[in-house]
């Protein structure tokens, strides 16, 4: 990995760790608490897909492998290229849905979805975080 490509991945991985700690702050509150930060949790985990897909292009195009076209197929082309565990990618690509879900404004937004999806966001891109720290060092 070229210097250059390698602090790209780290300062990217700095933004992912920073939404993490941010989101892990309404972890911490209740169901009412949850409910009256709902947009802030809305956007955290849009960033925390899109920061996560944008590291998985990175590592795609430095490993010289064409760059995917949606979320789903930039954690589907990790998983079959670059050894990314099946479970991980697959929990990737559902919690990208959601974003999509957010930002597209597919459907009327379940508050009560939103908020119940903290913690498994914490967990799926935490392991995100660790698998591509672990590639890198």
């Amino acid at each position: 990995m070229t210097p250059d490509r390698q602090e790209i991945i780290q300062r990217k991985l700095k933004l992912l760790r920073q939404f993490l700690t941010d989101m892990d702050h309404y972890a911490a509150l209740d169901v009412p608490g949850r409910r009256k930060e709902h947009y802030a949790v809305e956007r955290l985990l849009q960033l925390l897909c899109e920061s996560s897909a944008d590291i998985g292009l990175q590592l795609l195009r430095m490993e010289g492998h064409s760059l995917a076209s949606s979320y789903r197929e930039v954690f589907a082309v990790l998983r079959d290229r670059l050894d990314l565990p099946e479970e991980l990618a697959s929990s990737l690509m559902d919690a990208c849905a959601m974003r999509n879900l957010l930002t597209h404004l597919y459907d009327t937004i379940d508050i009560d979805r939103v908020i119940t999806t903290i913690e498994p966001a914490l967990e799926v891109y935490g392991r995100f975080e660790q698998w591509v720290s672990g590639r890198i060092t």
